[in-house]
């Protein structure tokens, strides 16, 4: 790997993290009606291998659970940034169990899956526990992680496709999935030029294509989804050609796109706990995770 591709995450990642800690300044880590539960191991990485457990509190019965896998271009991002996000669904009445997971250029694909499947088998096993409701998961992704969460949604619903992972399911009952500003169509060029040859090195582009060819492998029994971008998200062509798509195989689900010219929006912008129209989209994301909850 090049010091050229090395020197671009290293930029990369501090940018991110710039404006990620502006955006969230001043959040509290703790909130009202919310127990959360940091740093339990789900695997054997003593850093990367860490998930956080946001519980609603005062919450009669087992406790309708999502599942995050965050974004960062596979090679950028942890579950300190994505904690107010989680503790705001929190307090909407779902457990959020909100992983670190191994990056690039440490890791290349399939490996941060890997560790996705790591914590799904946690929760699954570790459920009980918590008091989390097996019978009402739901999977959430943004900008990567939205790439993940489509990956993981057709292993769970092709075993053909399951296979090539060598995955086994757990007993945990998906409901519906999240895919915000996700980075679906990861041979169309628009995506191939967004993401990290670190992770995705031209080697593994040409020996994994069956396994990174995910649309191939959907079908109409994929997860009742959510497609959420922003007028000024720049990838928002993914999502409006994912939502053809899923129309295509008769999926169930909801394109959204938000933001116009007076009041844009940009990529995964319904993370920011303090912008309006953010808080609009996770009502809206809410009340279709709410349609599929079963009693």
């Amino acid at each position: 790997m090049g010091q050229k591709i090395i020197d671009a995450i290293m930029d990369f990642r501090k940018g991110a993290k710039a404006n990620d800690d502006k955006r969230d300044e001043g959040l509290p880590t703790e909130v009202e009606g919310v127990k959360r539960v940091d740093d339990i191991a789900y695997g054997s990485d003593p850093k990367w291998n860490l998930l956080d457990l946001y519980l609603p509190e005062n919450v009669e019965g087992p406790i309708p659970t999502i599942i995050n896998i965050h974004g960062g271009g596979w090679c950028y991002g942890t579950k300190e940034t994505y904690q107010f996000y989680g503790l705001n669904w929190a307090q909407r009445g779902f457990a959020f169990v909100n992983p670190n997971y191994r990056l690039a250029p440490d890791v290349v694909f399939p490996e941060e899956l890997d560790d996705v499947n790591r914590y799904i088998h946690w929760v699954a096993d570790h459920a009980a526990e918590y008091g989390l409701d097996t019978n009402n998961v739901f999977l959430v992704g943004d900008s990567a992680g939205g790439q993940m969460a489509e990956q993981y949604t057709t292993i769970l619903t092709n075993e053909k496709y399951r296979q090539m992972f060598n995955y086994e399911l757990t007993d945990l009952h998906f409901r519906a999935v999240a895919l915000n500003s996700s980075a679906n169509f990861m041979f169309d060029p628009d995506t191939v030029r967004n993401v990290t040859q670190a992770y995705f090195t031209d080697e593994l582009l040409k020996s994994k294509h069956d396994q990174l060819n995910t649309e191939e492998y959907i079908q109409d029994n994929f997860l009742p989804t959510y497609i959420c971008t922003a007028n000024n998200d720049f990838i928002r062509n993914n999502s409006v050609k994912f939502d053809g798509f899923l129309t295509a195989k008769k999926v169930p689900h909801v394109f959204r796109m938000y933001g116009d010219e007076k009041n844009p929006r940009e990529h995964v912008f319904l993370i920011n706990q303090k912008d309006a129209i953010a808080k609009q989209a996770n009502d809206d994301e809410m009340a279709f995770f709410k349609k599929y909850l079963v009693k």
